[in-house]
């Protein structure tokens, strides 16, 4: 007996002597609530990482006096862990973050500490196709599903692999909004006073595997009513829809009904075929795909961006592309894309297709991308960077475009670029995040002429393909967050015109009505005098002079949504 307990004790003292070791993770997710960090960590346990990992775990921390759970990616060699990071970012985990864990003799069986490092420590991260019961990360700007495809079981056995697995999932989605017509307002007599939009849609879905190989396809069952469809718009300016596929090289859209008030139709958002191996991935048919690092306005992201009031991001629209990645050592990785789509006629053009080249990589602390591209037949270049700036993080985009109409045949190069910077910080036991940006784009107009005259050929090419959404040059906005309760969220965004100092404002709630519902109320309102941006535009004057405007009219929107 005595010589079993001196051996047990000289194991414990020698495990207690053993020399601590780093071990280089990828955070993906932060908690307060150890509930959260394990629904996170078996979600990511279903996704492909396109690479072989030790570990997926969920550990402690301490962050000012805060007890939270992460869960961590845990690479099999430090020299994979930017590889990992990379990887992790390209699942939807976009605010992953590296830091260590100290082990004895390596990796433990019981959950290590992990060592308290960015400001990121105070984010939650949502397990995709789950709505989270924790405080959005960005205000009226959630991270959308779907921005690269996550094809499945990475970490499940090779036979099943081989055998193949199938997801199946649904998001019921219903938005109504409601704003005021101003009285000079040029839809006056076919509106009134008020003007209602609402949709219903319901997204399905499939994702198969089968080892190398992914096919993915998401289909969308919308019925619209309101006003919006009188005025011949797709939407209300707070919900993006796509209604139909004219320019897009697959026509996978289908109008089952219409009236003068309401559709309904189907389309194929998703459907395309990807194969992937530790290095290449390759994938072809209808995918979204999302470029740049700013917060409301993206330069560098012609390919369907969000509007800056936009509320639904779950599913950024789908483009008809030829997808080409690799990844390269230290996490660096090259994309070329190619876009293809139809001119009005019907046929496809390559002056309206966009081929494009990405590098991805880091310099030390400086994550940054080059883009090159040629884009509805324009040159196009690009640079994005991000560094961390003490508890901040601070980006920069810009890009240099040789016009934006390619029917004008101008030889005039353009800047459009943003920087910002954003951070989260707890207070009094909540989290608080903040975000200020500055976009500037050299094709708006530095006055707007009362009333309206035509738009510039290159704003207005812009404008209607959807890559732009604001008139003049120059905006700030400004914006945060602030979770009054675990359940529920306050949101505000500010843009405001530097040129005339009118301002758009939209501030929502959200609450988590249940483990996979979450319904948000917001209102989008405008200050500025006559002829600025925001409040009505004089577009004409009658004959007894009264000016005739568009635009302008505070909104209140309601949005539900649940993930089945």
């Amino acid at each position: 007996m005595r010589r079993l307990i001196s051996y047990l004790l000289g194991t414990l003292l020698a495990l207690a002597c053993a020399p601590l070791q780093a071990q280089a993770v990828v955070v993906i997710g932060s908690f307060a609530d150890a509930n959260n960090a394990a629904a996170l960590q078996a979600t990511a346990a279903q996704l492909d990482f396109a690479m072989s990992l030790q570990d997926i775990d969920a550990v402690q921390a301490q962050s000012n006096g805060q007890q939270l759970h992460r869960v961590v990616l845990v690479p099999w060699s430090d020299d994979d862990i930017r590889s990992l990071l990379q990887a992790a970012r390209a699942n939807g985990f976009r605010q992953a973050w590296i830091a260590e864990i100290q082990t004895p003799n390596g990796w433990s069986e019981q959950p290590p500490l992990l060592e308290a490092s960015a400001s990121a420590d105070l984010q939650d991260e949502q397990p995709q196709g789950m709505a989270k019961a924790t405080a959005q990360t960005k205000p009226l700007l959630p991270l959308y599903r779907g921005a690269a495809p996550a094809s499945a079981a990475a970490l499940r056995p090779a036979e099943s692999r081989r055998k193949g697995n199938t997801d199946l999932t649904f998001r019921l989605k219903a938005f109504t909004s409601s704003s005021s017509v101003p009285v000079t307002d040029l839809n006056l007599l076919q509106l009134g006073n008020r003007r209602g939009d609402s949709a219903l849609d319901l997204r399905t879905m499939l994702q198969h595997d089968v080892g190398r190989w992914s096919f993915e396809l998401a289909h969308t069952t919308l019925a619209q009513h309101g006003d919006g469809i009188v005025l011949g718009q797709n939407a209300s300016q707070s919900e993006q829809i796509v209604v139909s596929d004219a320019n897009r090289a697959l026509t996978l859209t289908e109008q089952l009904n219409a009236g003068g008030r309401h559709r309904s139709l189907h389309r194929l958002d998703r459907f395309n075929l990807r194969w992937r191996s530790d290095r290449w991935g390759v994938t072809v048919g209808r995918q979204a795909v999302s470029w740049g690092s700013g917060i409301v306005f993206q330069p560098l992201d012609p390919f369907n961006p969000f509007a800056p009031t936009a509320v639904d991001r779950d599913y950024k629209p789908g483009d008809d592309l030829v997808l080409v990645e690799r990844l390269f050592d230290k996490g660096h990785d090259a994309q070329l894309l190619h876009v293809l789509r139809r001119d009005n006629s019907g046929e496809l053009a390559s002056a309206n297709a966009s081929t494009a080249a990405k590098w991805h990589g880091y310099a030390g602390l400086l994550e940054f991308e080059l883009i090159a591209a040629q884009h509805y037949d324009a040159d196009f270049i690009g640079l994005s960077g991000r560094i961390p700036v003490g508890p901040a993080v601070l980006r920069g985009d810009i890009a240099l475009r040789r016009g934006v109409a390619n029917t004008t045949g101008t030889q005039t190069w353009g800047a459009l670029g943003v920087i910002n910077m954003d951070v989260a910080f707890p207070w009094r036991g909540r989290t608080v995040y903040a975000f200020a940006e500055y976009f500037h784009n050299d094709f708006g107009l530095a006055q707007i002429p009362s009333p309206l005259a035509t738009l510039p050929d290159d704003l207005q090419a812009g404008l209607q393909r959807g890559e732009f959404f604001n008139l003049m040059r120059d905006y700030l906005a400004v914006g945060g967050s602030f979770e009054w309760h675990p359940l529920l969220n306050q949101q505000l965004t500010v843009i405001t015109n530097l040129h005339d100092s009118s301002s758009l404002l939209q501030t929502q709630f959200a609450y988590d009505i249940g483990q996979n519902q979450n319904v948000q109320l917001g209102w989008i309102g405008s200050t500025g005098g006559s002829g600025d941006e925001f409040a009505p535009i004089t577009v004409g004057v009658l004959p007894m002079g009264q000016p005739v405007t568009q635009g302008g009219g505070d909104a209140v929107y309601l949005r539900w949504a649940g993930y089945f």
